[in-house]
């Protein structure tokens, strides 16, 4: 499967080109991505284990899922796929809601990941027994309460990927919103 992403400007303008995932990671060109936080009514947060075959923070704990924005599409039906994709979880778009968005540029000797993220939330009751994980993609999935999950950011816990922008956004849209509809 070869994705293309649609480029983007530092600003977050799109320039018409598309690249592969490849060329896009290859080059740091400015691309689209997508993260979901998926809480239950007891207040926890299902986190999943990256798997240790992935390029970057393998085997770390990173929130319920995420990825690329393929090119042409939207931010929103991009996280109901990867939801769909890693976990075989089915949402609508009335369950998921926008939180906020935030540009990320990480490089290291494999790759050159520059994006605008976009986070969502989730309010749903998950039997995760029933939790279809993506192979290469996940290897394991957790219920945190909410509360052990923020005291894991406030300390930059190191089984969790050092995503702290996303966490940290979480956790500030949580304490104000908590779980109102």
């Amino acid at each position: 499967m070869n994705e293309t992403f649609d480029i983007l400007d530092e600003n977050g303008g799109f320039t018409g080109l598309v690249l592969s995932r490849d060329e896009a990671h290859k080059t740091g060109a400015w691309h689209r991505a997508v993260a979901l936080y998926l809480v239950n009514s007891k207040k926890q947060v299902l986190l999943q284990k990256r798997s240790k075959h992935k390029r970057t923070w393998a085997g770390c704990w990173d929130f319920t899922c995420g990825g690329h924005v393929d090119a042409g599409e939207l931010g929103l039906a991009s996280i109901i796929r990867e939801a769909e994709e890693e976990l075989g979880i089915d949402l609508s778009a009335s369950e998921v809601r926008y939180m906020c968005g935030y540009r990320s540029d990480n490089k290291n000797e494999k790759m050159w990941d520059r994006h605008h993220n976009e986070y969502y939330i989730a309010l749903k009751d998950i039997d995760i027994a029933k939790i279809k994980l993506q192979q290469g993609e996940v290897d394991e999935i957790k219920w945190v309460d909410y509360a052990d999950f923020k005291k894991m950011v406030a300390q930059k816990d190191s089984t969790l990927t050092s995503k702290w922008h996303a966490h940290e956004a979480f956790v500030r849209y949580f304490e104000r919103y908590g779980d109102s509809k």
